[in-house]
């Protein structure tokens, strides 16, 4: 039996039930990631699916139409194989009509035109993609595996899809001495993807990531909180597209929720006014004691 992973949901799918499909994360070398530390990547047994299906049906309701499949990376298995989970999630809750779930840059580009629009087909409607920066160097550093030209072509053809993504903002990747650049470049890159919503968590670097070998070979510095801080403002500043931006992680200091453009102005004028009174150990401390970070 697979060991199984942890769960997790973003804040727009808490109200989906979760489904696990997948233990652990096929990419499994970002620099700024432990959640699947010793957990390998394989696929749960249909068998175990269908018993949590089962599970998750005893307690639906007629309102129950959304399941969040959960794994690092559940997309990245084969169409059939995913087009099989809806199959037994729809014989046993007939209510679900719609699936989301984390998804990597290059799953998306793993798959053909044609297998998007058969998962648009079976309800696969929005998605949640680690996309993080927008700056090659910053990406290449930390391995995630993609470009800053993947993202706007894998985006363009999600869109062609008609399937809705979020993408995940990582503030402070780039490190110290580097967060205007990465907003400038990653405003531009978002813009042109055009996600529905965006999703900003801020750096915290934890010593059971790589990235802490890094930190301690003087390869990375993290930047300092209003360094961050300044950087989520000249983010958001610079955004062009229509989407939501969701500042409200349990890392992020300054926390704020808005469209843009019709609420930018506002969002970058209550940056202004909070960045002034940021304590800078205080912050800090906040990481330390929620998360273990270590700088």
């Amino acid at each position: 039996m697979p060991i199984r992973s942890p769960q997790h949901r973003p804040p727009h799918d808490m109200s989906s039930p979760m489904l696990q499909i997948v233990t652990g994360c096929s990419h499994g070398k970002c620099h700024f990631c432990d959640i699947f530390n010793g957990v390998p990547f394989q696929p749960i047994p249909m068998d175990e699916v269908k018993h949590d299906i089962d599970a998750i049906a005893k307690e639906a309701m007629a309102t129950t139409r959304r399941i969040y499949l959960t794994g690092g990376n559940p997309f990245t298995l084969p169409t059939h194989r995913l087009v099989q989970v809806f199959d037994a999630v729809e014989e046993r809750i007939p209510q679900v009509k719609s699936y989301g779930g984390f998804c990597r840059i290059l799953d998306v580009a793993a798959k053909t035109d044609e297998e998007l629009t058969l998962l648009r087909s079976r309800g696969v409607d929005e998605i949640t993609i680690g996309a993080e920066s927008g700056l090659d160097s910053a990406l290449a550093f930390m391995e995630k595996g993609h470009t800053a030209a993947d993202i706007v072509e894998q985006a363009r053809r999600l869109h062609d899809a008609n399937i809705n993504f979020t993408l995940f903002y990582l503030a402070g990747m780039a490190g110290a001495g580097n967060g205007q650049e990465n907003a400038l470049a990653s405003a531009e890159v978002f813009s042109q993807a055009a996600p529905n919503r965006i999703l900003v968590v801020s750096m915290t670097p934890t010593k059971g990531w790589p990235l802490a070998k890094d930190i301690e070979a003087g390869l990375w510095e993290a930047p300092t909180e209003v360094e961050m801080a300044r950087e989520i403002q000249t983010f958001v500043a610079n955004l062009t597209c229509k989407t939501m931006v969701n500042c409200s992680h349990d890392t992020d200091i300054v926390r704020f929720e808005g469209m843009v453009p019709m609420n930018q102005a506002k969002l970058v004028e209550l940056m202004e006014n909070r960045i002034p009174m940021m304590n800078e150990g205080a912050s800090r401390r906040m990481r330390e004691a929620l998360h273990g970070a270590t700088f």
